[in-house]
């Protein structure tokens, strides 16, 4: 009987081309927070992450995939802490960060689960509206949603799109009493985007627009276009739009927010640096983020590579609370990131 799983188990491996990949990062940060008030804090902490990726193709396009994390923000752990809680040191908890499956052809795609988005700084004004600015969707989404996505090749463009399931409600409720019965649906998110090149230009227009909840409930609608310039001086450059309003200024909870994002990147010798700078805006209140980083590659190979990179990030202004808004909110964060990845 042994001898017969040992078969069966071996045999699943190669029936399917499974792939085993992952990364893992250590990170040293100086943080230091000063806010409108007058006070502020100082901090140097550590942080680390690991991730697996498992990657399955048994046939005819149909694929499984997922990824093995800490689901915490940006899936980092900090060093005397278990997942920014307890004083502990090791040992996070794993979670699936990733899992879904689906098919892929040449002019048509579909999957659902748990997936990742390509990222774009419309998903962080359209999930985040009250952060804005530091890539939020990425930290505190770690980059992915759950629900359904795929994508439709017409005419030679590609169309992406992806539907979000975001707050999974009842849909209908009865009670004892004279209480009028609530008939809700659940939140969902629609997602689309298409690229195309416009002389030396390329622009990707997005749109997502958000539904359900109750009749009285108002959702976010996000559109804008992301740029890609032509090179220059050894330089990849891109600017990026997004514009999201929720409701009118006669509905609680209106708002109207923007998002503009200048970046530039260069090859340098055996690394890339990268820069870019974000203007943001909700209502009247106005926050600005600086990236600054230099990957420089340690060792590159045919099984994974070794990266450090030193990170400079600052902001500028911050909502503070309900309706609150500190104009003189400032963080700055040192960082450098050492990280290997294997495939």
């Amino acid at each position: 009987m042994k001898n017969i799983l040992l078969c069966l188990i071996s045999f699943s491996f190669l029936i399917a081309d499974i792939h085993i990949s992952g990364d893992a990062r250590v990170r040293p940060r100086y943080d230091i927070t000063e806010n409108g008030d007058g006070s502020s804090t100082s901090d140097l902490y550590y942080l680390y992450r690991a991730r697996l990726n498992v990657k399955a193709d048994i046939g005819e396009g149909w694929f499984f995939n997922a990824q093995l994390g800490t689901n915490s923000v940006a899936g980092m752990t900090r060093l005397g802490t278990l997942n920014g809680e307890e004083s502990y040191s090791f040992n996070p908890s794993i979670s699936f960060m990733e899992l879904y499956f689906g098919n892929m052809k040449d002019d048509w795609g579909f999957w659902g689960g748990a997936f990742p988005l390509q990222y774009s700084s419309a998903l962080d004004l359209h999930f985040y509206p009250d952060k804005l600015v530091d890539m939020p969707f990425v930290l505190f989404s770690n980059g992915s949603v759950g629900g359904f996505a795929g994508y439709r090749t017409v005419a030679g463009y590609k169309l992406n799109w992806f539907l979000s399931v975001d707050d999974d409600v009842v849909d209908s409720q009865e009670f004892s009493d004279d209480t009028e019965p609530i008939d809700s649906c659940d939140y969902y998110t629609l997602g689309m985007d298409a690229s195309f090149k416009v002389s030396s230009i390329f622009i990707t227009p997005r749109l997502l627009t958000s539904f359900g909840g109750t009749e009285d409930d108002i959702a976010p609608t996000t559109f804008g276009a992301d740029f890609k310039l032509p090179e220059f001086a050894g330089f990849s450059s891109n600017i990026s739009y997004y514009s999201s309003i929720k409701g009118t200024e006669e509905d609680d909870g209106h708002y109207e927010a923007d998002h503009l994002r200048l970046s530039l990147t260069r090859p340098i010798k055996n690394g890339k640096l990268k820069f870019f700078y974000d203007m943001a805006k909700k209502n009247d209140d106005e926050v600005s983020f600086v990236w600054l980083s230099y990957t420089h590659t340690l060792y590159k190979g045919e099984m994974g590579e070794v990266t450090i990179s030193p990170t400079f990030r600052l902001q500028n202004g911050k909502n503070a609370g309900l309706d609150t808004f500190d104009a003189d909110y400032s963080r700055s964060k040192f960082e450098v990131t050492t990280q290997i990845k294997f495939k």
